[in-house]
């Protein structure tokens, strides 16, 4: 089983992909974020590596709603096949900052209403199969934070080919009601995982790669004012129940900020409140096993590194593999984020490779304290070729020559490998 994980050159935005490939046919693909801040680079960067990869992309993961991280969507959606997606689950009020933040940034187009709308919903009328928000509005109990390991993940060997699984089994959630969805996969096409040991596995049979998602708990109340003052701004507007989704409110805001004068109301409210879109930012960790009588990690082989134009050889021990960390735009720098971080990840952190830095290396976000829980890791900043900001001067400093800057520049592509025998 040969295993690949790509960050491209994306700039200031993030395109990520996995893939497992078992022989020439067999094949899992999945994809961490999608956008950037140059769209029409970037779509002709998804459109080309589409070409490439006429597989199935089995889960797409999108780790929050800013248009750097979402952008290239609807170019991925029309040009690929894609089976399941994950998102982060978040209230309205998040959803509503989220949609002011990147009105206030000029970054204002239909399919982001859309998408902050009813975010099922935009992707299943554009032919994913099906939507699984991660968490649901509550706060996690300190218990709930231990990570269990299934002796397996599907109970059964799969024959000849990968088969994946999402553990544990998710809940229904409300579905849309909109004709223009087409009917397959019966009536269960949006769900809701528990955040609580949540995994996908690829599996083999001897051997595969387990997906772990992580995303800060979202707490009732969030941003309630926020939501009244929107209201009380554009109107009343009917709202989604069971699943995310600003519904007409989003449009509602959409036509108030057609004039300066409605984008200057909007820019007001925004002021008013303190808040992030980056809340509920979901993290991904990507790393191979095989299977054992223990359902150890063991993996037999090599892995490779290879990246801002120069490469790195690594024999890889029986008793370790390596692992992929995206942390999309995770607000990691309080201690009390940190640890709920940590604790959801941390029998894997010392075997992390790359990490990549959350909110593009930004001050705001991580410190050195984040870098030190990844002691093996190759650290890595998405930013544009002559980025000032990002990565911040603090993140820069503690990094020092472990730091690898992903750019638009095709020479900085981000590249690991894995041989499992």
């Amino acid at each position: 089983m040969f295993v690949e994980w790509i960050q491209h050159a994306a700039g200031h935005g993030g395109f990520h992909t996995g893939q497992v490939r078992l022989g020439h046919e067999s094949v899992f693909n999945w994809i961490f974020d999608c956008g950037a801040r140059s769209t029409a680079n970037f779509d002709k960067l998804v459109k080309s590596w589409a070409l490439r990869n006429r597989s199935p992309v089995d889960w797409l993961f999108i780790s929050h709603f800013d248009t750097d991280h979402v952008s290239g969507l609807d170019t991925l959606l029309s040009s690929a096949v894609v089976d399941d997606v994950m998102l982060p689950y978040v209230n309205d009020g998040e959803l509503a900052f989220a949609l002011l933040h990147e009105i206030g940034r000029g970054n204002f187009q239909r399919s982001f209403v859309e998408l902050v709308a009813d975010p099922a919903e935009f992707f299943l009328s554009r032919g994913a199969q099906r939507v699984t928000f991660l968490g649901g509005p509550r706060r996690p109990e300190p218990s709930e934070l231990r990570v269990r390991f299934p002796r397996s993940p599907s109970g059964e060997k799969p024959s000849g080919g990968i088969s994946s699984k999402l553990v544990p089994a998710p809940t229904t959630a409300s579905q849309p009601a909109t004709a223009f969805i087409p009917k397959k996969g019966g009536g269960d096409r949006v769900r809701i995982v528990e955040q609580d040991a949540c995994e996908i596995f690829a599996d083999s049979g001897e051997a595969g790669v387990r997906l772990k998602p992580y995303r800060k708990a979202v707490a009732r109340g969030v941003l309630n004012g926020l939501r009244r003052s929107l209201r009380s701004l554009v109107g009343p507007a009917k709202a989604i129940s069971g699943r995310p989704g600003l519904g007409g409110l989003a449009y509602a805001i959409a036509l108030h900020a057609r004039t300066p004068a409605g984008r200057g109301d909007l820019q007001n409210i925004f002021k008013s409140y303190i808040g992030s879109s980056n809340r509920a930012s979901l993290s991904l960790l990507s790393i191979p096993y095989a299977r054992g009588s223990d359902y150890s990690q063991a993996v037999d082989g090599h892995w490779e590194i290879w990246g801002n134009g120069h490469g790195r050889f690594h024999q890889l021990r029986r008793d370790k593999a390596p692992a992929w960390l995206n942390t999309g735009d995770a607000e990691l720098l309080k201690k009390q984020d940190l640890e709920e971080w940590a604790a959801a990840y941390a029998p894997e952190l010392p075997d992390v490779r790359m990490l990549a830095l959350p909110h593009h290396g930004s001050d705001h976000n991580s410190d050195l304290r984040l870098q030190k829980l990844c002691p093996s890791a190759t650290l890595v900043a998405h930013v544009k070729e002559n980025a000032k900001k990002h990565p911040g001067p603090i993140v820069t400093g503690s990094a020092a020559p472990r730091l690898f800057r992903v750019t638009e520049n095709v020479d900085s592509i981000l590249r690991m490998c894995a041989l499992l025998r």
